[in-house]
């Protein structure tokens, strides 16, 4: 059995992760495909959690290929919160990966190579932790954005806002001209504005829910639902001036300048707001500016997923916008691919040297005796 190159990524996804839940990969293999490999015992499945782990012989196999210095050194961990973490994470690093985003990193500075993602708990448990006890989940680099990433879901807890800061400013130094903003991801939409809608009483002079860092963070926030339409979502957020080039490709000929930086441009007269990044904040802002210059609604153009989960009920059926949705054509004419989730290939995986890997021929599972 010859590996593919869907084999071997789904091996590194699982290194990187740790814990993945088998239904989350459905993008990046088949069911047949995994229990190949833990037919092979490169893979096992965990019972407790019902997720699939990278097993010895699967590290050691990922070892061989790239090498030890280009593997994580992460800890295995047993407790349920922190497989329950790593659980969640590793929905997002599947729609970073599904979005084009190379989550492969070892260290911030393979964030100059955009679009990159690298997770915090790669140097939490390595000596002095240079995180402290923040939840940036990771820390990815989208076309000329530098990105926060947190994991939101409703009772997620709360935050100390500026250690939060302090320690995105600080693990991206390097990186001091790149605009930042941050995204609240979560396994939909309705699940991070759930947590974000809560109101509760401070009663901490440090630690804030979510839904007061959102209210009072000066950044812009995005965000991001862990799906295929979060994905897509990424690769347009990979795409240097993605709001610029996006709304010039879906207008086309309608296309007029805004007056307004509030808006990214006129349609029909009408102002016009590109909303695929889910900056709702932004959108909040250019409704009241519409409003303040006598327009009683803008225009919207975002995803399909993100029109049904949020849009619609927010903007249009409030009567405060038009909510259109981007075809695939203008999509892919911005990011240059086709507007779905990347799956990678079956195609015969090669080593950096142009080598083939192969695997023994192995039984399946069968009853005893036959």
């Amino acid at each position: 059995m010859l590996f593919s190159e869907r084999d071997i990524d789904a091996l590194r996804l699982l290194c990187w992760c740790q814990y993945v839940f088998p239904e989350d990969l459905h993008n990046q293999l088949s069911r047949t495909e995994y229990e190949n490999l833990i037919a092979l015992k490169l893979i096992r499945l965990h019972e407790t959690s019902g997720a699939l782990v990278l097993a010895k012989e699967g590290l050691s196999l990922l070892t061989a290929i790239y090498g030890g210095d280009a593997i994580p050194k992460i800890s295995q961990c047993y407790r349920p919160p922190i497989i329950q973490r790593r659980l969640r994470l590793a929905r997002l690093v599947l729609t970073a990966y599904g979005g084009g985003v190379n989550p492969f990193t070892l260290t911030t500075m393979e964030l100059v190579k955009p679009p990159a993602l690298f997770l915090s708990a790669l140097t939490r448990d390595r000596g002095a932790n240079p995180w402290g006890s923040t939840r940036i989940a990771a820390i990815a680099r989208l076309g000329d954005l530098l990105c926060a990433m947190h994991y939101v879901c409703p009772g997620i807890g709360k935050l100390a806002l500026i250690d939060e800061l302090n320690a995105f400013t600080n693990q991206t130094a390097r990186f001091r001209e790149i605009p930042r903003s941050f995204i609240f991801a979560g396994q939909s939409y309705r699940d991070i504005l759930t947590e974000l809608d809560t109101s509760e009483p401070r009663t901490d002079t440090k630690l804030i829910t979510y839904g007061t860092a959102y209210r009072c963070l000066q950044l812009p926030v995005h965000l991001l639902s862990c799906d295929d339409t979060g994905a897509v979502q990424l690769q347009i957020m990979a795409v240097p001036d993605y709001r610029r080039q996006l709304t010039k490709a879906a207008l086309k000929a309608q296309y007029q300048p805004s007056p307004s930086p509030a808006w990214d441009a006129l349609f029909q007269g009408m102002p016009f707001v590109m909303a695929a990044d889910m900056d709702l904040r932004r959108l909040d802002d250019a409704v009241e500016k519409a409003r303040q210059e006598g327009h009683s609604q803008i225009a919207i153009a975002a995803l399909e997923g993100q029109a049904e989960a949020v849009l619609f009920s927010r903007y249009r059926d409030t009567g405060k916008a038009r909510v259109f949705i981007l075809t695939g054509e203008a999509i892919s004419e911005v990011t240059g691919r086709p507007s779905v989730p990347y799956t990678p290939p079956r195609t015969q995986f090669l080593t950096a040297e142009g080598d083939v890997i192969d695997a023994p021929s192995f039984k399946a599972p069968g009853r005893a005796g036959r």
